[in-house]
């Protein structure tokens, strides 16, 4: 049982990884390239927004902080 749980665990760690890299590959393509077809910041800050709300103005700031994570893993 240990032992399944560990797989589970190491195949969540994978995805995590691949998901974490995807997300900082998009968003440097974004940046180089422009928004071609979707925007990831943008959706990145409209999550955000949802969570804090529309009139929050640190919205930018945390999704900064959030890219800034993304790209340092």
């Amino acid at each position: 049982m240990e032992q399944l749980v560990n797989n589970v665990k190491s195949i969540i760690g994978g995805l995590k990884g691949i998901l974490i890299a995807a997300a900082g590959l998009l968003i440097i393509a974004q940046i180089v390239f422009g928004s071609a077809g979707f925007d990831v910041v943008g959706n990145l800050t409209a999550l955000i927004d949802g969570f804090i709300g529309s009139s929050a103005s640190l919205v930018s700031i945390i999704a900064g902080i959030i890219v800034l994570g993304l790209l340092s893993d």
